[in-house]
């Protein structure tokens, strides 16, 4: 019976291989990724099972299925999210990008996180750390692609970094910039003979003190890369994350133990240290969450001999730097390379920096790129290799996916029963190379994954870059500018067919929890969200405009500066039980230009009545020749404009593509504030437009200053 439910469970696993691209690790089947190439790095895609030997533990296991997964291919995406790079290129901040729309899991093909260790890097290798991210994001990421950019020093590692628009990423790689709270100084190399460096005469107190800094930055690290690789186990694609950093040690730098003052005998000591097994962890998270672990050092190109602010040590010296060679000079003058003395540990150093990425990447198939200049060449390289790849699946021998019950050892780990598997892949044919993930921890995901407790489960649904809609909702996000303050208007809309209301028709009840949270670039919660419980009382009149229209709820949060926003909303009818999320982006534009900026634009059907839930006055898709109202605010940096010179006209977008324009118009004033102009406008949808999801632009000119560039807002518009 057991043998019937293994050859059951192995054949559902093989139906839907091309679909599932998560590595799962259960009680009767172990599914692994691989990558296979020729002597020239291009990927090889017409190997069978026999073609594969898989060892566990030494032991050969039976190939049960093999499916080449092809990623070349970009796939066919969603309205919206498919924008030629010409048309997706802001000119000022008064003229922003076209909006990027939540993307549909079946349309991601590659999920990747740009993962910098900023508390490992100097700064010196910082802008050209943000040079390479800057082009990589403008010229490399593709439609299907999620992306996110993290900082180690952030601590986050949260799935609200995953985007899709490119503004945000670009906001993320600004922030990206040198800590001094970390071990990353000022050279990406140590000058030889100054506090804190390797060499010989270093004070021991300095040594001390660096090797402490040294292991609190990688601990901090690899805590955050394990968070983020454990976030990644459920998202769809080819996943891989990018480390970036000029260092990353496998070890602690005295070799015995850790920053915490413990130690172990024998040589082994070094690899009981948290450090090592901080590292274990991270490759095992990532072999059952099928993420990818790659590399990049960002010291660059370098000789390691000594430079002008080297302070080298003359053999039998008691004084630093060099000194010609008098008559008093000693005799150790005479015999070698005296200069390579004081640079040999920085040669070790350099070494030893990469052992830590060099194990994670041999670990889980991925490769080290060293001594490049060039950030964006490494990415790319990198993004080539995720063609296409191997899913294989076998099943381990009864017992393997048991934890044994043993003593903890002397740097126990946080599980100190589990027992890991070697896992090697080998490619039978000859001339080929294979990279995979080497190894994993005998307990099921099953048994690993403890479920989320019901009062937690809305809050962790926020942090999916999906939409979950068992409860349809959905966010329309603007912005207002009050002098020097800045509020995000968010319009939650609900799907009054999704919540059971209970009572006579002259008084229904229904009960929703609502969250609200506005993000920055960096996954940061910003504070003034909201998470409240409301109840919803209707007589019948306001049930039909419910289950016609739907409900909507309308909240000002507060943001402290311009930028890049992202707003995340779930609702639970609390009646059943069922959750819906959505997610919108605002971007506030910074400029000191004279010049006009527009605000958000907001159509009538998203004004509702703030911090209440009610029936939507209007629906929020319109037919053709149905008028759609607006209203959004004119903000001047310079003198301020008058009315009468204003004109406004209104485009449609879809898919990037212009497929209508209104004739210019006046523009009408709906009241004048000391915060700007407030402005009322409409749009008669015009006939012929396919029933969809479209982008509104409306653009408003000075005639008095046609010197002034136009600025424009964008909008969403349903047409049904």
């Amino acid at each position: 019976m057991r043998r019937f439910l293994v050859l059951a469970t192995l054949a559902t696993f093989a139906a839907v291989a091309q679909q599932e691209y998560h590595l799962r690790v259960t009680v009767d089947l172990v599914q692994v990724d691989a990558t296979v190439t020729d002597s020239r790095g291009n990927p090889v895609a017409d190997l069978k099972p026999v073609d594969f030997r898989v060892l566990l533990d030494g032991k050969p296991q039976q190939v049960k299925y093999c499916n080449y997964i092809h990623l070349s291919e970009t796939p066919k995406l969603s309205p919206l999210t498919a924008v030629p790079a010409a048309k997706n290129k802001a000119t000022t901040a008064a003229q922003p990008a076209i909006p990027a729309t939540p993307i549909q899991r079946e349309d991601v093909r590659r999920t990747l996180v740009v993962f910098v260790a900023d508390l490992l890097t100097s700064a010196e290798s910082m802008p050209r750390i943000r040079a390479g991210l800057k082009k990589f994001v403008q010229e490399q990421v593709q439609p299907g692609d999620l992306v996110a950019i993290v900082r180690s020093s952030a601590g986050l590692g949260a799935l609200q970094d995953f985007t899709i628009d490119k503004g945000m990423l670009l906001a993320a790689v600004d922030m990206v910039a040198w800590k001094s709270k970390g071990s990353g100084g000022d050279s990406a190399y140590s000058p030889i003979g100054l506090p804190g460096s390797n060499s010989q005469d270093t004070r021991a107190s300095d040594l001390s003190d660096n090797v402490a800094s040294t292991d609190r930055s990688t601990l901090a690290t690899t805590a955050a890369l394990l968070r983020l690789v454990r976030g990644m186990a459920d998202l769809p694609g080819r996943k891989s994350v990018v480390l970036i950093s000029d260092a990353l040690r496998l070890t602690s730098l005295d070799g015995e133990g850790s920053s915490s003052g413990k130690k172990a005998n024998g040589k082994a000591a070094a690899f009981l240290s948290e450090i090592y097994w901080n590292m274990r962890q991270v490759a095992d998270e990532s072999v059952r969450a099928g993420v990818v672990l790659y590399a990049i050092d960002t010291r660059g190109t370098s000789s390691l001999r000594a430079s002008a602010s080297d302070r080298l040590t003359l053999p039998g010296a008691n004084t630093r730097g060099p000194a010609s060679a008098g008559p008093g000079a000693p005799p150790s003058m005479q015999e070698g390379d005296w200069v390579s003395e004081d640079t040999g540990a920085r040669r070790t150093e350099y070494q030893e920096d990469q052992w830590g990425a060099k194990f994670l990447a041999s670990q889980t198939g991925g490769f080290v790129i060293a001594e490049s200049n060039r950030i964006d060449a490494g990415l790319e390289r990198i993004m080539a290799d995720q063609r296409g790849y191997y899913m294989l699946g076998f099943q381990p021998p009864e017992g393997v996916m048991h934890p044994e019950d043993k003593p903890s050892m002397a740097f126990a780990p946080p599980q100190p029963t589990l027992i890991f598997h070697d896992l090697k892949i080998e490619v039978l044919r000859p001339g080929l190379k294979v990279r995979s993930h080497t190894g994993f921890f005998g307990v099921s995901d099953t048994e690993r994954t403890a479920p989320a407790r019901p009062e937690l489960q809305l809050s962790q649904s926020l942090a999916s870059p999906f939409r979950t809609a068992d409860l349809n909702v959905e966010v329309e996000s603007s912005y207002l500018n009050v002098k020097d303050d800045y509020f995000i208007q968010a319009a939650l809309y609900i799907d009054g067919r999704d919540v059971v209301f209970r009572g006579p028709p002259i008084h229904r009840t229904g009960v929703v929890h609502v969250i609200l949270r506005v993000f920055n670039a960096n996954g940061e919660t910003l504070r003034g969200g909201i998470d409240q419980i409301r109840r919803i009382d209707l007589n019948e009149e306001g049930y039909q405009r419910t289950r016609k229209y739907g409900l909507i709820y309308t909240a000002f949060l507060p943001v402290p500066k311009p930028g890049p926003y992202q707003i995340r909303a779930a609702c639970e009818d609390k009646a059943t039980g069922k959750v819906g999320t959505g997610a919108d982006f605002v971007s506030i534009p910074r400029s000191k230009v004279n010049g006009l900026r527009l605000s958000g634009v907001v159509f009538q059907h998203a004004v509702g009545t703030y911090d209440h839930v009610v029936p939507a006055l209007g629906p929020s898709a319109y037919s053709a020749g149905q008028r759609a109202r607006f209203s959004f605010q004119i903000v001047s940096s310079g003198p301020k404009p008058q009315i009468e010179q204003l004109q406004m006209l209104t485009r449609i977008f879809r898919d990037g593509a212009e497929v209508w324009e209104s004739a210019p118009m006046p523009v009408e004033a709906d009241a004048t504030k000391i915060a700007g102009i407030f402005v009322k406008g409409s749009l008669e949808i015009p006939k012929g437009l396919d029933p969809g999801n479209y982008l509104v632009r409306v653009d408003v000119s000075d005639k008095a200053r046609p010197e002034t560039p136009n600025a424009w807002q964008w909008a969403k518009l349903k047409v049904q």
